[in-house]
């Protein structure tokens, strides 16, 4: 499994680790469940309805990505997986980050998305945990 960075969540890192652009302090986990493959104009504006955010969990907002320090050009959140409580049965079929913390927003920074290997089914009341690992590599 590898994360897509569309041009909205590359050019948010090149403004801010080059040119000095302004970084947001907490990015959000977002849940989906459409058969859907990350397209190079995702942005977060879009990616909900693309995607098919689930928003039928019982915490009130996205769930935080709290992430370790980088090393090696990796981090990750698993000193602190994220949970929700799903409130219907949903089919996960992947998740991304954004800098929005509203469950369905629209609105804010589509940072990157991954599609799982196939979708994996949760009924009411079932916790997903949101493993989230992040890597930065050179081209082979």
């Amino acid at each position: 499994m590898s994360l897509n960075f569309p041009a909205q969540g590359r050019d948010y890192l090149m403004d801010v680790g080059v040119h000095g652009g302004t970084q947001v302090p907490t990015w959000y986990i977002a849940l989906f469940e459409g058969d859907y493959d990350s397209q190079e104009d995702d942005t977060a504006a879009n990616i909900g309805s693309r995607a098919t955010e689930i928003t039928a969990y019982a915490e009130t907002t996205r769930q935080e990505f709290k992430e370790a320090a980088a090393t090696g050009g990796a981090t990750s959140n698993s000193g602190a997986v994220a949970l929700v409580t799903l409130t219907a049965q949903k089919a996960v079929s992947g998740f991304a980050l954004v800098s929005s913390a509203g469950k369905g927003s629209s609105t804010g920074i589509l940072l990157c998305y991954q599609r799982l290997p196939s979708p994996r089914t949760y009924g009411p009341g079932d916790v997903v945990k949101i493993p989230v690992s992040l890597l930065l590599a050179n081209a082979v």
